[in-house]
């Protein structure tokens, strides 16, 4: 069985309880970081915000070496997922996509005891990104997979990934790095050296914006998709150095006017970027208002 840590008497709490009859879904959640507890969490993000939180996030962390830190009692709403925390029971594993195997078997024993003791089925047993209104990568797995290994009371193995990140290392950076080179990105300081550092980062972001995914350079399942779609079809031809047909006569215009410099017209501005274009172009036409 999994080792508990029991801090419930010790998180802070609002003073509403729901009862513990109202809780109808399981949401399982990664925590998108390597390290860390239900203190880190809390010191270095969740009393941070403003209004600031009353609770945690979870009920339940699982943390790498398997031990459980149970924060919450059922009947206490926590700040899981917006909208639907009233009816959820929320558990976290420590990490970002990629878990141990330990914490999978704490998972499957926790997450099956949850669902004897609010009478939830599997298919009730959802990530966080599932529930309706959210946008996240999280829990960063294939929930499919794990209602799966739930329903077959088989736990997953440890080090399952679904996406990969700045600070990552591994095999499956250095494939990453390979895949990237292969269609055209630039690795040529380090190569497929296995670590995710800021030249990979910066690879993946200039194919994501090359193919309109989110510009965040975490290589989650779409750009992994797309990555394999395009190696797949033999090559990238996609280029960030190129504007559109239909943009070419404002390019040409803004470099003439010498508001861009020429240079990757597929690029995002900051807001100090626009803010200076706009006002050039203020100051061009203020004989014209």
């Amino acid at each position: 069985m999994a080792e508990i840590d029991d801090i419930r008497n010790n998180t802070p709490k609002r003073s509403q309880r729901r009862e513990e009859s109202s809780i109808r879904m399981i949401v399982r959640h990664h925590s998108a970081t390597q390290t860390g507890d239900f203190w880190s969490f809390w010191n270095n993000t969740w009393s941070r915000f403003t209004p600031r939180w009353q609770t945690g996030g979870y009920h339940e962390i699982i943390l790498r070496d398997g031990t459980v830190q149970v924060c919450y009692r059922p009947t206490m709403v926590t700040n899981g997922v917006a909208n639907h925390n009233s009816y959820t029971y929320h558990i976290c594993l420590v990490g970002n996509g990629s878990f141990t195997e330990v914490q999978e078997k704490s998972w499957n024993e926790r997450a099956t005891r949850a669902m004897a003791k609010f009478n939830v089925t599997t298919e009730n047993v959802l990530g966080h990104n599932e529930l309706p209104g959210t946008s996240t990568m999280c829990p960063g797995i294939n929930m499919n997979d794990v209602r799966a290994a739930l329903n077959d009371d088989q736990p997953l193995s440890g080090s399952t990934t679904s996406l990969l990140q700045r600070g990552d290392k591994g095999t499956d950076v250095q494939l990453l790095q390979e895949d990237l080179m292969e269609v055209g990105e630039n690795l040529s300081v380090y190569g497929a050296d296995g670590d995710y550092g800021t030249e990979t980062e910066e690879a993946v972001t200039s194919f994501q914006r090359k193919h309109d995914l989110k510009t965040d350079g975490i290589a989650g399942p779409c750009t992994l998709a797309k990555l394999e779609e395009v190696l797949s079809n033999g090559g990238d031809d996609m280029s960030d150095n190129e504007p559109h047909a239909s943009h070419e006569e404002g390019w040409s215009w803004a470099i003439e006017k010498g508001f861009l410099n020429g240079e990757r017209p597929k690029s995002y501005v900051t807001r100090e970027q626009l803010a200076t274009v706009l006002h050039r172009y203020h100051q061009a036409n203020k004989g014209e208002e």
